[in-house]
């Protein structure tokens, strides 16, 4: 062998051993050049392919543009689909993005797959075009749990509508690990929710039901570091990247693995979970508790999910809703009629369909348990939003079967709730409902309305989002309705639960509310979800997204069932399931996400 051909041959070996680096068919466009392998100039291969270059995404690539082809324009990648059902991933690379990753990103793989990616490109005016095959291994969350058995897992229970064909969904679930933490605030008698922890398994699924996506939360999460504990919620998409909290943190994340930051949450604010919410100013509204809170029999507790605050780019808390003092810590009537099985993530089967006294909710000892005062777990907020056209909060109170906006001031503006147990001039604030007319409708107290295809209220829901086309008279309100202890009660059969998205249009100045639209009830017990979910409008397709992510719980065989429907009709245009891989559920919440590279 020749000087020439050994250094050419020892080069490429060299580049094959690079950590995270895989290469295509590039030997004919290796070179010798003072002992380096180089890309030939006249090449249709751009450059070395770095697999999860920044370590936190393995499903992700960057091809590396070396220096001198900085005329590289035009970018576009096609994921090819796997097999014949398999979806193609297409899109456009903005030139902004070229220059941050100094390369071609490259997004949508598969898991456990020889990747066939086509690049488009234009180069010295002409058109080019390349084929990289690119292997992945097998999708890895533990040292523990190597086997893709061990991890939710998609099925598409339709072929997607045309137009819906290119949908993401990410799915924000737990995998192994302790469901409590080894470390807790310094008050042990009063922890509120700061024990909650587990290891999450966030995963992006196409609309075949195939894995494209999930993050190495390795570097996250630590079961001893008091701030790298909890659970992962609240999972939003911001521009390109994704925004999270978990316990005593929150976190940014670009869909390409870069650890953009993590923050302690601020001062004596603590156990975040269920929300965050990114303003287009870059606030954030975050729903948290508070430590070393005094309450009204004047003991030290920490708060459980009452708490929100809003900080501003950098961190600094601009403004605090405290809802144990804007609303009532003591109203009970829907902790009286919640089963007691399945408290949002503290599912225990034996208490399936039980419910608790008056009695055993005042005394119930302080923390994350059902129960009436401050230090218990009364309201259970689990989705905030912020109104930019009034300045104001929206709030889904799971332990108060309500919805309720909040303005800056900390004043009430409405309550969309049964109007059972409200007092004084929070009474004042509940919403009249009102059918296709206009013309009141008569609820009972409990809730309990004549005709509930035309209105009915939500009960223990999770998210309340702002619908299509809201504005400042008509706020349109877009909620998932988890049907536990409808009407204030539990039904003498369990099967008579239901789950839907539903959606109201809110008139604050006459302070009514009509129903327009629902989801899910026609469906039946089959999609009843008695815990996590969400429901949330699409505006780039038109379209209402629901996710009822604990159907079968109480089964052992939990499926998060995600549809996708055009606004204002019936018939998913999508369809997916994602089955648990452990007893509970596959996901607290799903997500639409946008591949992020031409924005």
């Amino acid at each position: 062998m020749n000087r020439t051909l050994l250094t050419t041959f020892i080069s490429t070996i060299a580049i094959s051993l690079l950590p995270h680096v895989a290469h295509a068919k590039v030997e004919s466009s290796l070179k010798s050049t003072r002992g380096m392998a180089v890309y030939s100039k006249q090449a249709d291969v751009i450059g070395a392919v770095h697999m999860n270059k920044y370590g936190l995404a393995p499903l992700t690539a960057v091809i590396d543009i070396p220096n001198w082809r900085q005329g590289i324009k035009d970018v576009s990648i096609l994921v090819k689909g796997k097999g014949q059902s398999g979806v193609d991933l297409e899109y456009k690379v903005s030139a902004a993005e070229l220059l941050h990753h100094s390369g071609i990103p490259v997004f949508g793989l598969y898991p456990d797959h020889t990747n066939q990616v086509e690049v488009n490109w234009t180069e010295d005016g002409k058109q080019r075009h390349h084929t990289y095959k690119m292997r992945t291994g097998p999708v890895n969350f533990t040292p523990q749990a190597n086997s893709w058995a061990n991890h939710p897992q998609g099925e598409a229970k339709m072929v997607a509508d045309d137009r819906f064909k290119d949908r993401l969904y990410l799915v924000d679930g737990f995998g192994d690990g302790a469901k409590r933490s080894l470390v807790t605030h310094n008050n042990p008698a009063a922890a509120g929710a700061g024990l909650w922890d587990r290891s999450p398994t966030l995963m992006i699924f196409d609309t075949n039901g195939d894995v494209r996506w999930y993050m190495d939360y390795k570097n996250f999460r630590d079961a001893e570091h008091y701030r790298k504990t909890g659970y992962v919620m609240g999972v939003k998409q911001v521009g390109k990247d994704l925004v999270w909290g978990a316990g005593q943190s929150y976190h940014r994340m670009s869909l390409m693995g870069e650890h953009m930051w993590s923050r302690p949450l601020p001062g004596n604010y603590a156990d975040f979970s269920h929300d965050i919410h990114h303003r287009p100013n870059g606030n954030m509204i975050i729903r948290v508790a508070k430590k070393d809170y005094l309450n009204s029999h004047g003991d030290m507790v920490t708060t459980v999910r009452d708490i929100i605050i809003e900080v501003d780019p950098n961190g600094k808390v601009l403004h605090e809703w405290d809802l144990n003092k804007i609303l009532d810590p003591y109203r009970d009537i829907t902790l009286l009629g919640l089963d007691m099985g399945a408290v949002c993530l503290n599912v225990d089967t034996e208490k399936a369909n039980q419910t608790a006294d008056a009695e055993q909710l005042k005394d119930a000892p302080y923390g994350d348990i059902p129960g009436v005062g401050t230090g218990r777990n009364w309201a259970h907020v689990n989705s905030v939003v912020y109104d930019e056209t009034d300045d104001s909060i929206v709030i889904s109170s799971r332990h108060q079967s309500a919805n309720i906006k909040i303005g800056k001031d900390n004043e009430v503006k409405w309550i969309l709730s049964a109007r059972g147990g409200w007092k004084g001039e929070l009474a004042k604030k509940v919403l009249q409902p009102i059918d296709a007319k206009g013309q009141k409708i008569n609820c009972s107290e409990s809730g309990r309305c004549p005709d509930t295809d035309q209105f009915d209220f939500t009960w223990t829901q999770h998210t309340a989002y702002i619908g299509k086309d809201s504005g400042e008279r008509y706020f349109k309100l877009f909620v998932l309705d988890n049907g536990d202890g409808r009407f204030n009660e539990q039904p003498a059969m369990p099967e008579d639960k239901y789950t839907r998205g539903v959606e109201y249009v809110i008139d604050e100045e006459k302070m009514t509310v009509k129903q327009v639209w629902q989801y899910g009830k026609e469906r039946g017990y089959e999609f009843y979800s008695p815990v996590t979910s969400i429901t949330q409008y699409m505006p780039d397709k038109d379209s209402n997204m629901i996710a009822s992510m604990s159907t079968g719980l109480y089964a052992g065989k939990t499926v998060g069932k995600i549809v996708e429907i055009p606004h204002g009709e019936t018939k998913p245009a999508v369809e997916i399931w994602v089955h648990g891989n452990a007893p509970g559920a596959p996901g607290y919440r799903a997500s639409v996400i946008k591949p992020p590279f031409a924005m």
